[in-house]
């Protein structure tokens, strides 16, 4: 996996050394060369000093290869933007981001960006949505027997009906999020890379839509 971060303060160069320490390749962008001492000596990865909303910093990083892209600089509207450069430009297909401020969420949720507030921000979560982008429940129905989960739609399955995903009892397309709009789909519908899919899910069936969305296409 090779992973691009902006912002090499203390959160970013700790994930960026320890997914360095796993054996990924890493690039980190911070707009002050001072901050590269951040990093471990044994640091194998790059860095670049520059304005990560310069395209020429981005590609100096290698964001054309990179499988995914981490915003965690000090600001907010930068980290916003640069997520959306990184997936609409470059079109890096998983995306993460830091939120200081949660009145921003509402805009980044609009515009379909996972963004991680900073009540909520650990290297721990960060790392966790990295490497296994669990399916989190965003509402719980009942006594748990029943979730709504939100999930963007990995490249392999573009193209593929959304009743196709649907498992009588067990899991049901609900909702489409797609350019920062949401539509209730027909059985007829067809997934688009980049689409955010909401799905109400059977407790029991979590672990199946997991393998769906992670490549283990089985029903």
């Amino acid at each position: 996996m090779h992973v691009v971060i902006v912002g090499c303060g203390r959160s970013g160069a700790a994930l960026a050394a320890r997914l360095d320490s796993e054996g990924e390749a890493v690039d980190v962008i911070d707009v002050d060369g001072a901050a590269r001492a951040r990093l471990p000596a044994s640091f194998r990865g790059g860095f670049v000093a520059g304005d990560a909303m310069r395209r020429a910093v981005l590609e100096e990083a290698h964001i054309g290869q990179a499988d995914a892209f981490v915003s965690l600089s000090s600001s907010d509207s930068l980290n916003i933007v640069a997520a959306r450069v990184a997936r609409d430009t470059f079109r890096v297909p998983h995306v993460l981001g830091r939120l200081h401020n949660v009145e921003w969420h509402p805009i980044s949720a609009h515009l379909g960006l996972q963004m991680v507030t900073t009540v909520q921000m650990t290297v721990d979560r960060i790392h966790l949505l990295l490497r296994h982008r669990p399916l989190e429940p965003e509402m719980v129905f009942g006594n748990g027997e029943s979730l709504l989960v939100r999930s963007s739609v990995p490249d392999y399955l573009a193209g593929r009906r959304v009743s196709e995903f649907n498992v009588e009892g067990e899991i049901q397309v609900v909702e489409i999020g797609r350019g920062g709009h949401s539509t209730i789909p027909g059985t007829e519908a067809t997934l688009r890379e980049g689409d955010l899919v909401s799905f109400v899910v059977s407790s029991g069936s979590l672990e199946r839509l997991r393998n769906f969305l992670g490549g283990s296409w089985k029903q």
